[in-house]
């Protein structure tokens, strides 16, 4: 799974649908993400020494791992659903919200415009249902929000954890160590600055003054009060996030899914034989998915496949079968999701809203 930072509304109507990029701009997208997936997984696949090894290693692969690793999937999914519906509220009930994120974070992510299309279509959907057009852009933009943060966070931490163990079995303190440490505590810290500072009114009556500004240069808008209409989305988004108590859910729910999510993916690589300890596995899952941010590439697909299996052969696990383990959760934690997104939308769009 993988939820990327997704664009924002329109500066002069926030209610306004996140616009995809034109047909032309996504045929380039997708040709450079095309290239630099394929020129990825051919260097990988070559230092592997070809793909028999980890085609072999695939086959041999245990079935209740992979089981257990699509149910941890499933329950990631479930959790996601749920974040989902205590951001949007009532409107929508648990199978919707479910079926919306596997719209949003599973089909979305492999088309060449992600995330863009897949929040398009889960917005569209869910103004389907009546849900107001400001609370569906604000629930669709603070699921992406919490879940990357949180995906940032354990990273940082499991870093830490994985630099302390470490350090107990190797006595030498090299830089490459005191680097990670510097790293993991600088997210830690960016991490809790941006959010005191995104939770405050003027923060968003800057943002709205400066993009505004870009906005009327832009396009010949004429200038409104962008400082009141920052402090409108301050209190429209701190209405969706509700009470204390609905926080604390909404940060439980995004921190099960992302930990669900790499529960399948110590299953998948288990499956193929890899046993490292469970921070190391933390840590790899976690570099992983923060590669699938990486621009003009779907998902990271190709760049995943290289830098995880690179991490894992670091590690002492061969490239060959760490390759092979990184294939197994993509297609537990990629592709089943988006096809089951496919699934989910043809459902949603099939079933006509009450009232």
């Amino acid at each position: 799974m993988s939820v990327d930072p997704g664009p924002t509304p329109s500066v002069d109507d926030p209610a306004s649908p996140p616009s995809p990029p034109s047909p032309g701009r996504r045929r380039v997208r997708l040709a450079v993400g095309l290239l630099i997936s394929g020129g990825a997984i051919y260097a990988v696949v070559s230092s592997a020494g070809g793909f028999g090894d980890s085609w072999d290693a695939l086959r041999a692969a245990r079935p209740g791992w992979i089981a257990g690793g699509a149910v941890c999937e499933a329950v990631s999914y479930l959790m996601l659903g749920l974040l989902l519906r205590q951001l949007v509220g009532e409107p929508i009930d648990r199978r919707t919200a479910v079926r919306l994120g596997l719209v949003v974070s599973g089909l979305g992510n492999i088309l060449p415009a992600a995330p863009a299309e897949g929040v398009t279509m889960a917005g569209a959907e869910l103004r389907r249902r009546n849900v107001d057009a400001h609370r569906t852009w604000i629930s669709l933009g603070l699921l992406q929000w919490y879940w990357v943060r949180t995906l940032f966070a354990v990273a940082a931490l499991d870093a830490l954890v994985v630099v302390a163990v470490t350090s107990r079995r190797y006595t030498d303190e090299g830089p490459g160590r005191m680097v990670i440490v510097g790293v993991a505590i600088a997210i830690l810290v960016v991490l809790a600055a941006t959010a005191w500072i995104a939770s405050r009114r003027q923060t968003m009556e800057v943002v709205a003054i400066v993009v505004g500004k870009l906005q009327w240069r832009r396009r010949g808008h004429p200038p409104i009060d962008r400082r009141a209409q920052g402090a409108m989305w301050h209190a429209e988004i701190h209405e969706v996030l509700g009470s204390p108590a609905s926080r604390v859910a909404i940060i439980t729910l995004a921190a099960a899914s992302c930990l669900t999510d790499a529960a399948c993916f110590h299953c998948a690589v288990s499956a193929v034989g890899v046993h490292l300890s469970p921070a190391l596995f933390l840590f790899a899952y976690a570099v992983g998915m923060i590669t699938t941010l990486v621009p003009f590439v779907p998902n990271g697909l190709g760049v995943v496949e290289v830098v995880v299996p690179s991490l894992l052969h670091h590690a002492g696990v061969p490239l060959a079968t760490a390759l092979a383990g990184v294939l197994a959760f993509r297609a537990l934690g990629t592709l089943l999701p988006a096809l089951l997104g496919a699934i989910a939308l043809v459902r949603l769009r099939l079933v006509r809203p009450s009232g």
